[in-house]
């Protein structure tokens, strides 16, 4: 079990609690804005853990307030196909070296967000393909690059999803990926009783804080956040990946 003094628990509070007031404003942001800090400071293993379970638990304690708003139609592609997006995605992880990987997913990704702002707005008829291709996207980077919401990201600037909407939906996807990543590794974080109190304290906190941003900001200008907060997932990933070449 790990134990943590006063001075790591109020950093882990803080990125925590920041991590969640981004995925109830904005509907993405738990993983890019947390997941630094609890790494450094818990190590790889036990900072993804961490990121995993508490990631789940904001999109859970997220969906208490916008489960009315989810699409249940796309939900239906997105969930199942980002839960078969894993698959060969462990095996790209389990058969290819990992600096090489990380580096061509996060650029693909890249080049895609950048695609949907040069489209100017300008969108695409939704459909099962583009639903099945955001999906599968979300589960195979989540495992590679450690970020999902990039892919679906991109399926909702390219198809003019409106924000509401999107956001209670990724809240059930990123759930499901989380929960997923934490039945693949099969264990679970090992923080002291006091280390969890802080976090879920930090996460209730977030969320109910992130509930009152989201009042004062519009759609349109949410989903830019949005597209930025993917935009520096995927250079975050990337940079991941260069730096492992060194």
């Amino acid at each position: 079990m790990i134990g943590t003094d006063a001075a790591v628990l109020l950093g882990l509070a803080a990125a925590t609690f920041v991590g969640a007031l981004a995925q109830r404003s904005t509907g993405m942001g738990f993983a890019l804005l947390a997941s630094p800090f609890l790494v450094l400071v818990l190590g790889p293993l036990q900072g993804i853990l961490v990121v995993n379970v508490c990631g789940a638990l904001s999109a859970l304690l997220n969906l208490t307030q916008v489960w009315k708003d989810v699409d249940r139609k796309r939900l239906k592609v997105l969930a199942p196909m980002g839960v078969i997006g894993v698959i060969p995605g462990a095996i790209a992880v389990a058969l290819l070296p990992a600096a090489s990987l990380m580096i061509a997913v996060s650029t693909i990704v890249l080049l895609g967000l950048l695609l949907t702002l040069a489209m100017r707005g300008r969108t695409v008829p939704d459909s099962p393909a583009l639903g099945v291709a955001g999906g599968l996207a979300s589960g195979f980077m989540n495992v590679t690059a450690g970020v999902g919401g990039p892919g679906v990201v991109i399926y909702a600037r390219a198809t003019g999803w409106e924000h509401r909407g999107f956001a209670a939906t990724a809240q059930v996807q990123f759930m499901i990926l989380s929960v997923v990543s934490l039945l693949a590794k099969r264990s679970l974080p090992t923080l002291s009783p006091t280390g969890w109190a802080v976090l879920i304290a930090a996460l209730l906190l977030g969320v109910i804080a992130g509930g009152g941003v989201s009042r004062r900001i519009d759609g349109e200008s949410a989903m830019r956040i949005v597209l930025v907060v993917a935009l520096a997932g995927a250079l975050m990933a990337l940079v991941r990946g260069v730096l492992l070449l060194v």
